[in-house]
């Protein structure tokens, strides 16, 4: 069971801008995840995501942590570009080769329609509810009309805060949400296509919810 140590009206209380404690906590580990690698069970979603594109598209990852996904892309023969709040992220993105940069995925320094398919892994649950619409819209103008969206997202009983039990420091904030809320917020810009629910990490008692999008 997930123990909160702040509720969502608390976030804020103690000064500490909740981004730059999410950048601050990756920074510390971004080693630490470089030595971890990629989970194996996201190599068959890549393969589905890849053989949906052309060769040479354009393609954005956000939240890319230290770049796996992005270089695998970009070994693929994509044109591959990637952002993270982190700058300790970024850095060892850019250690793979690959162009990355320092950003908010609420504010992308990229032009309308920029790409042929966005890639999300594991990052919008750091995103409060109110603040994720925007968010996706955000995503939704950096992708060309009927441009590839996939995004996986941890899921199941709707819970929102500072996590208690997170071991990394600082402390990360979470949103979890059920499948419907999920799929209702994705679907005021994109067009669902599916929604693939599994459990594919032993270690981790919650739901993954794959989810392939088409921006309309």
């Amino acid at each position: 069971m997930i123990r909160w140590l702040q509720s969502r009206d608390e976030e804020y209380r103690d000064g500490v801008d909740p981004k730059r404690r999410l950048a601050e906590s990756y920074d510390r580990h971004a080693q630490e995840r470089e030595e971890r690698g990629e989970p194996e069970w996201r190599d068959a979603t890549r393969e589905l995501f890849a053989g949906r594109l052309e060769r040479g598209d354009r393609i954005l990852e956000v939240g890319a942590g230290v770049g796996y996904s992005a270089r695998w892309f970009s070994d693929q023969g994509f044109d591959v570009v990637a952002t993270d709040l982190s700058p300790g992220n970024v850095a060892k993105i850019r250690e793979k080769g690959v162009t990355a940069y320092i950003a908010d995925m609420g504010d992308l320094p990229f032009a309308d329609g920029s790409f042929a398919g966005v890639w999300a892994a594991s990052c919008l649950m750091h995103i409060p509810n109110d603040t994720l619409p925007a968010v996706l819209a955000e995503i939704r103008r950096v992708l060309a009309d009927d441009g590839l969206f996939w995004s996986g997202t941890w899921g199941g009983p709707e819970s929102e805060g500072i996590w208690e039990e997170d071991f990394y420091t600082p402390k990360r904030f979470y949103s979890f949400r059920t499948d419907d809320q999920m799929r209702s917020f994705y679907e005021a810009n994109f067009d669902v296509e599916s929604m693939d629910v599994s459990h594919p990490d032993a270690a981790i008692d919650r739901p993954y919810q794959s989810t392939f999008m088409v921006a309309r």
